[in-house]
């Protein structure tokens, strides 16, 4: 199967390790809030666009790098009407792929610094920019050369090296500043570390010194999500990565914060489509 599409999956899961798109948009994009079961590196090479990553927004230049944790609630916003296509390279990398070869070091430090934008001096955009194209010329010729494949392969892994280490070792590229609402992002910073404790909306609103109405407002404004919807479905997914550790599914529901197994199951099943018993470990 080749690695390379030209339609952009919005969303859904990647059977992979790894999957390569070269996409331009010259219309609106309407792509609503979502996430990923994997992380997604975009290389921005035109176009007016911002892009909404948890809360903050990002306006991006060309040669912006895009670094979208998985999980990470996020959606691009991109406005046609200058006569400048939404032009982008996008990598979508599995997280069991990354770990394997410890290549996780640039999206951890999105954590670390609370930013997924890295803008690089343009002699090092230019060296990654040309180890993309490299996996790019590979992917459109893999399935007639020698060991096409593995050659694909050992380019992607060079590219996430370079990459990497520009990240480590460029201390001004997590730069770009994002416009946010600090009392969302501190109410998702709170939420995702505290994923197994009471976080109904009453204890929040008390926390936070806000009226729940205005809580729930701005919170729906800034990510998309209500905010019961936002602790659900990452209490899920919390659950689905325990129980593909090894955790038994009763156990994981009350580690997440759920009260009973009941309701979990159903949550479970309306947002993964399958119940927690029938996860591959």
């Amino acid at each position: 199967m080749n690695n390379i599409d030209k339609s952009y999956e919005q969303k859904g899961y990647l059977n992979q390790d790894y999957k390569f798109f070269h996409i331009k948009n010259s219309e609106k994009l309407d792509v609503p809030f979502h996430y990923h079961d994997f992380h997604k590196l975009i290389l921005v090479l035109g176009g007016n666009v911002k892009y909404i990553i948890e809360g903050r927004e990002y306006d991006l230049l060309p040669f912006d790098f895009v670094l979208v944790n998985r999980y990470a609630i996020h959606k691009p916003v991109f406005e046609a009407g200058d006569g400048k296509d939404y032009d982008r390279i996008i990598l979508y990398l599995s997280n069991d792929f990354l770990e394997k070869y410890g290549l996780l070091n640039a999206f951890d430090k999105t954590e670390e610094v609370a930013s997924h934008v890295v803008r690089f001096p343009a002699n090092v955009s230019a060296d990654i920019y040309d180890s993309l194209i490299k996996i790019k010329e590979d992917l459109n010729i893999e399935d007639k050369e020698y060991a096409g494949k593995l050659t694909t392969r050992i380019d992607v892994l060079r590219f996430l090296i370079s990459f990497n280490k520009a990240c480590i070792e460029e201390n001004f590229g997590f730069k770009p500043e994002a416009r946010y609402n600090r009392k969302v992002v501190d109410l998702i910073e709170y939420i995702n570390e505290n994923l197994s404790k009471d976080l109904s909306i009453d204890f929040l609103a008390d926390h936070f010194f806000m009226s729940k109405y205005h809580m729930m407002r701005i919170f729906k404004n800034e990510t998309g999500y209500s905010v019961h919807q936002y602790i659900s479905e990452k209490r899920i997914l919390m659950a689905r990565n325990l129980i593909m550790s090894g955790m038994p599914a009763t156990t994981a529901c009350l580690e997440c914060g759920f009260k009973d197994y009941s309701s979990f199951s159903r949550a479970f099943k309306n947002q993964l489509g399958i119940l927690p018993s029938d996860v591959k470990i």
